[in-house]
């Protein structure tokens, strides 16, 4: 063999030596890249199936609370667990479950859920107290109103919506999952608390006085209460009955006694309870309490007859005398001694035929008051005298009258919202000290005639009915009477002015006298 050829035959040999290197090497770079990135991507999937997640429960939403920070919603609490079927205890945690359905079609799969059960402790089992906007209770249903999916619907709740719709308290549940979202187990569930800062809606409305209120009021189908604080002019309490249920509105929404409509604030045919308004004029104007009327049973006004509602009539009064008897026709001889100018301009004073704006949109009605030239027709002034014709009034107009006659002639400005910006009661002088205590001496002997059902055991006060006529009559041809009691307590220093008032009645000292005996009572001791 040549030389040339062993050369030849080398150097074919070091390119396959080279060839071969170079492959093992690319080979081994490969192979390690390919190990890299499964190593990466068995990593990547790791993470992902083991990424903490968070559910957030909100516990409470922002508070409304009576004038003494006790709270009027979020007072009961529904219990709710946080399961997770691969770990639960289902014989025992079923004993307690309230939403059935949802249970029944989550614990066969592996997704931790929220469950209703009926208490706060479950062996092994996360359970979560939530706070239910409206107990069972429904305390001041008409003042503080209700909400639906899209926010408040109506009083406080709507009034103050955007406020009251921010979460308090919120829960955060956090844990793991897989990729296909079931529950890991390991470190379980973890709970964080958070309190926010939300600016609650403090009310005048008293919790304590308006329960005694609301349970006084129990057995009335139809009628509204008000208590008014006369030092401060809180609004202490107000019932409308009937009432609904603001956790299912819906049931009432078809209710013919107009559950929703707050009696307490709507306008009413108002009665004798009126003729302490005409009785304040008479003695605004000079006319001596010493006036005097033969009652022989009825008046006549031009060719028109009014009725006393005694048979016979009362013989002869002065002013407290026709107070305590309610006598009509003295009542309309007395008016007819007042110009209807300074008559009218009396009522109006006391807020007769205003609207009162309590918050926004929420306010009383402002009722009916005949004009002057209304009550020149004598008929209309004779009905106006004792409160009847085309006169209508709220129970809370006619509370602030009661106020400022307890109050020596100075009506408080009622306050229902309690804020900075109307920390201090107003008042406003209506009528002299000396009518408002002669009027208010009226009511006392009112209040302590024969028989009367109102007068309460452990304190004193003094009050006025009125039984109105409706014009309107059941299916027995009777017709329908709006019955009245406004009264004060106690007498020698009075404190809350109340007024019941309840359609459909017998009279107002037997409708009505019990209901404000049984607030006095549950007030005043």
């Amino acid at each position: 063999m040549s030389a040339l050829e062993i050369n030849e035959k080398l150097l074919s040999k070091k390119r396959i030596i080279v060839t071969t290197w170079i492959t093992v090497v690319f080979s081994a770079y490969i192979l390690t890249k390919l190990f890299s990135v499964a190593a990466d991507s068995e990593f990547y999937a790791s993470v992902n199936l083991s990424s903490p997640k968070s559910t957030v429960i909100t516990v409470s939403y922002g508070d409304i609370l009576d004038r003494n920070l006790i709270p009027l919603v979020n007072r009961e609490e529904t219990y709710f667990a946080a399961i997770n079927p691969e770990k639960c205890c289902c014989e025992e945690l079923e004993q307690h479950i309230i939403d059935t359905e949802k249970y029944y079609s989550c614990i066969d799969g592996t997704a931790l859920f929220l469950c209703e059960v009926d208490c706060p402790s479950i062996t092994d089992t996360l359970v979560i107290p939530v706070k239910q906007r409206y107990g069972s209770e429904g305390i001041a249903v008409h003042i503080i109103g209700y909400t639906d999916e899209n926010g408040g619907v109506c009083g406080i709740e709507k009034e103050f919506d955007e406020q009251l719709r921010q979460p308090k308290d919120t829960i955060t549940l956090i844990y793991s999952t897989d990729a296909t979202g079931n529950m890991l187990e390991g470190d379980g569930i973890r709970t964080v608390y958070t309190s926010n800062s939300t600016k609650d809606i403090v009310l005048s409305i008293d919790y304590e006085i308006q329960s005694a209120v609301e349970q006084a009021m129990s057995n009335v189908e139809k009628g509204a209460a008000v208590v008014l604080d006369i030092a401060t002019g809180d609004i202490a309490a107000v019932v409308s009955k009937p009432t609904y249920d603001p956790n299912s509105p819906a049931d009432s929404l078809d209710d013919k006694n107009s559950p929703f409509v707050n009696r307490a604030f709507s306008a009413y045919s108002v009665g004798s309870v009126f003729k302490l308004v005409i009785a304040g004029a008479a003695l605004e104007y000079g006319i001596s309490d010493e006036f005097t009327y033969k009652c022989t049973g009825s008046v006549t006004v031009r060719e028109n007859e009014f009725s006393c509602h005694r048979f016979g009539g009362h013989g002869e009064l002065d002013m407290r005398s026709a107070m305590v008897e309610s006598c009509n026709p003295y009542f309309i001889c007395l008016g007819q001694n007042i110009p209807t100018d300074f008559l009218h301009d009396f009522a109006e004073k006391l807020g007769f035929g205003t609207s009162l704006q309590l918050w926004g949109e929420i306010q009383s009605a402002d009722g009916y008051l005949p004009t002057e030239r209304e009550l020149l027709v004598p008929e209309e002034k004779a009905n106006f005298c004792f409160g009847q014709g085309m006169l209508t009034a709220t129970p809370l107009q006619v509370t602030l009258m009661t106020a400022a006659i307890a109050n020596g002639g100075e009506m408080p400005s009622a306050r229902l919202i309690i804020s900075d910006d109307n920390d201090n009661c107003t008042y406003t002088r209506v009528m002299s000290k000396e009518t408002a205590d002669k009027l208010k001496s009226f009511m006392i002997s009112t209040l302590y005639k024969d028989n009367s059902a109102a007068v309460p055991f452990s304190l004193t006060g003094g009050g006025k009915t009125s039984t109105a006529q409706t014009w309107t009559y059941d299916e027995y041809s009777n017709e329908k009477l709006n019955c009245w009691f406004s009264g004060f307590f106690p007498a020698d220093n009075p404190k809350y002015a109340v007024t019941v008032v309840v359609e459909e009645g017998v009279s107002g000292n037997l409708t009505c006298g019990p209901i404000f005996k049984e607030i006095a009572e549950a007030v005043g001791s």
